[in-house]
């Protein structure tokens, strides 16, 4: 499990209060694990997954051992961690650390487990692949200008960011206060984006603008740019949340929900650069430029990010528009 998925359910108090058989059921788990020449990451993973696991026992089942749940109590677990919106994939990794450990401790004759009722609960099916949500330059103006109205600076900071960068979100979070300055338009540390790239991050006239108004409201030292209004660090799933937030926004303008989310706007932002509709400027972006904006390895990449132009093609060939379809 990422780090950013284990702080959002992960807490240290809960973690004091937890039932001491089960945290010793653990540590003898990962010396086996240890000891069967297990990576350190994956051992690492399975103790993040575990304690996730033993804090759900205290909240939901009176902390009890962990030889009490049956098949009914875990299928319960599973579907909890499914309606929080952790995705299939992630839920069937937690399903299996579990498993992994019932099964030890199974076969530990000192153990009280007598069966590994989760190998028992069904996987959950992966889901469908979501359609792209494109939104447009002026529908992304309307959640940025209502979010500024509101005076929700940090909000519209993420949009703004968002849309003119086309980061990922892993990425944007990793930025710090000052990385970000308004009289230049690229940040001042890199980030680290998928396999180990290394870059900056490029910005424009609406971050620097909502930056300059998020920064006249915060009172803090602290130095990591998303904060909550005590002056906090937030979470990385709270970035998330902000924008799915926003749906409600460009509903009330619109009267149309549209379900995008985070990378909604890294596809948007490129789509609106491609047809020169972006807010930045009026530049049609080539495919090439938009791959190293991007930081893409191949062309195939950027261009799956981009709305498919089928349609338009075949009604070009046959001399048809749209309209006369």
């Amino acid at each position: 499990m990422s780090k950013q998925v284990y702080n959002r359910f992960f807490d240290e108090e809960k973690w004091l209060k937890v039932n001491k058989s089960n945290k010793d059921a653990m540590e003898d788990f990962l010396l086996e694990l240890k000891s069967q020449r297990k990576s350190d990451k994956t051992i690492y993973q399975y103790k993040n997954d575990l304690r996730i696991f033993f804090i759900w026992i205290l909240d939901t089942y009176d902390n009890v051992p962990v030889h009490k749940l049956k098949k009914k109590q875990l299928r319960n677990f599973i579907l909890y961690l499914s309606d929080l919106g952790m995705s299939s994939n992630r839920v069937n990794r937690m399903k299996s650390t579990c498993s992994s450990f019932l099964t030890y401790l199974e076969d530990d004759e000192d153990s009280e487990v007598e069966m590994n009722y989760m190998s028992k609960v069904k996987s959950v099916q992966k889901e469908m692949v979501r359609e792209i949500v494109f939104l447009t330059t002026e529908e992304v103006l309307i959640i940025y200008n209502e979010l500024m109205s509101q005076e929700k600076y940090r909000d519209a900071l993420l949009i703004a960011l968002s849309f003119e960068s086309l980061a990922r979100r892993f990425e944007i979070y990793q930025l710090k206060v000052e990385d970000i300055d308004i009289n230049r338009s690229i940040t001042k540390n890199k980030v680290r984006g998928k396999r180990g790239k290394t870059f900056n991050l490029f910005y424009f006239n609406k971050t620097k603008e909502a930056y300059t108004k998020y920064m006249e409201t915060r009172n803090d030292n602290n130095e990591n740019l998303w904060v909550d209004k005590n002056g906090k660090s937030i979470g990385y799933e709270a970035l998330y949340d902000i924008v799915v937030n926003c749906r409600e926004i460009l509903f009330k303008h619109t009267g149309e929900m549209k379900y995008f989310n985070n990378h909604s706007f890294r596809h948007s932002g490129a789509q609106m650069y491609k047809e020169g509709k972006h807010w930045v400027n009026d530049k049609q972006f080539t495919l090439e430029e938009l791959k190293v904006l991007m930081h893409h390895s191949d062309l195939g990449t950027t261009s799956s990010y981009l709305k498919s132009m089928d349609n338009e093609i075949i009604l070009n060939a046959f001399g048809l528009s749209e309209d006369n379809q």
